[in-house]
């Protein structure tokens, strides 16, 4: 019986490096990985650059799971390049694989939203007024799998996640913001969704909230942090000026169904 062959595109970012660690251990899969600058450490290894490169020349697959993004600390540096790598992007990649067939599982962020409200399910107003929340919004195709959450997890190269920034506070005293509520997932975690998704036949081209059973504060989640890498520092309870709760809900079951453990035992297995 033929493996199933995945694409991670966008491999060396936050989530793309998790994805590969993780889906690179899986001698179940056939897997490619693509980034910008090839390293020739892989065997299936693809150069892909989603702002110059032909779309049409990506190989078939069965599944492409796009974690190409610019986050938000880097969208000033390209505007115009990070609004057609988080909006237009994903919809052309959307496009060519209905074109051939085959199945695109995108992520999207909570980012769309505000922060005023919190509870937002699918069907919840996009209200978000920076440019990186309006240009995740946009995209979010329609003619593929759709995860919406919001990811933590370590990082490769740069440091500018929020694990990274907690690596860097060792014998340092920092604030905690305990009226910035979340409920996301970790990077590990959604590698093992996408597996599911994978294994069990899940794919349905609709927009999905992806999100923990828990809701904890930035505080408590910076402490779930230095707890598990074992950082030396003191963190204070502090209150941020604005609120924010960008918590996620859904109308659906499939979340539910995932039985996405709890954060602490999440930050617990990265």
């Amino acid at each position: 019986m033929r493996k199933k062959r995945i694409l991670i595109l966008g491999s060396t970012g936050m989530l793309g490096s998790m994805l590969t660690k993780y889906f690179c251990k899986l001698e179940k899969y056939e897997i490619y990985l693509s980034s910008r600058l090839k390293s020739f450490s892989y065997k299936n290894e693809i150069k892909f650059d989603p702002l110059i490169s032909d779309i049409y020349s990506l190989p078939f697959m069965d599944y492409y799971i796009n974690a190409i993004g610019i986050i938000k600390p880097h969208m000033l540096s390209s505007l115009e390049d990070s609004i057609y790598i988080n909006s237009i992007f994903p919809r052309k990649l959307a496009n060519y694989c209905e074109s051939i067939n085959t199945n695109l599982l995108q992520i999207t962020t909570d980012c769309c939203f505000s922060g005023r409200e919190g509870n937002y399910n699918e069907d919840s107003l996009h209200d978000a007024l920076d440019e990186y929340g309006k240009s995740k919004s946009l995209g979010e195709p329609k003619n593929c799998m759709v995860l919406r959450t919001s990811i933590i997890g370590p990082e490769l190269h740069k440091n500018v996640s929020l694990i990274s920034w907690v690596l860097q506070q060792n014998n340092k005293t920092i604030n905690g913001f305990i009226n910035h509520f979340w409920n996301g997932i970790t990077t590990l975690q959604y590698a093992k969704i996408c597996e599911e998704i994978i294994d069990k036949n899940l794919y349905t081209k609709d927009l999905f909230h992806i999100f923990s059973p828990n809701i904890v504060s930035k505080y408590e989640l910076v402490r779930l942090i230095s707890e598990k890498y074992k950082i030396n520092a003191t963190i204070n309870p502090a209150e941020a000026h604005e609120r924010i709760d960008r918590t996620l809900s859904s109308k659906k079951t499939f979340c539910n169904d995932l039985k996405i453990p709890e954060i602490k035992r999440q930050v617990e297995e990265l």
